[in-house]
């Protein structure tokens, strides 16, 4: 299944009070910096306050998957507690929050990805998530119309096998256009994202 733009599917509802919420710390040593390095990116501060963001090393050919957004898989109802507020947190879900705080990983909210059939991904852990929760968003055209400074990428759905033979739906990043190194790593976010 090929999208355009992650539209609903990017949940930035964080829990009541997720302005208060602490912003993730992305330690050195984190999976997240370790596979942007392998993967060919850097994450520095993106401009337009934007916070951080992926930057291309290499050229990258239109077409080409960057890489497969990851992160702990939660369900609606783990989502609902943990960050929407909208459930009664139960005992695994106050350990999940000790231990993000005890690691100093945020607890906003606004890396969910909605799977569909009440599934996320939560990028927020940068111990367990890959470096492209760091890309941000563009529009699919610039204010002129033209896209030399929009989105250069789109997420896209792939299905996959586990050992076990059970059916995994996973998010790939690819490339809209060929990108050249130094270029920051940006896709639309849809209008539900705002």
């Amino acid at each position: 299944m090929h999208l355009r733009a992650i539209g609903a599917a990017f949940c930035s509802l964080g829990a009541p009070d997720a302005s208060d919420a602490p912003r993730p710390i992305i330690p050195f040593n984190s999976f997240a910096h370790q596979s942007s390095f392998r993967d060919g990116f850097e994450i520095q501060p993106a401009p337009g306050g934007k916070g951080m963001g992926a930057f291309s090393t290499v050229i990258i050919a239109k077409g080409a998957t960057l890489g497969e957004y990851t992160g702990e898989v939660l369900t609606r109802k783990e989502v609902e507690a943990r960050y929407w507020g909208t459930r009664k947190e139960n005992k695994h879900d106050r350990k999940w929050r000790k231990s993000r705080c005890q690691r100093k990983q945020g607890i906003s909210g606004d890396y969910l990805f909605d799977m569909g059939n009440d599934l996320f991904i939560d990028g927020e852990d940068a111990d367990v998530s890959s470096w492209c929760r760091f890309a941000n968003h563009a529009d699919e055209l610039n204010d002129e119309g033209e896209d030399d400074v929009a989105c250069n990428v789109e997420v896209r759905r792939r299905l996959s096998w586990d050992e076990d033979e059970q059916q995994q739906l996973r998010l790939f990043l690819v490339a809209l256009k060929e990108i050249e190194p130094g270029t920051e790593i940006c896709y639309d976010y849809g209008g539900e994202y705002w």
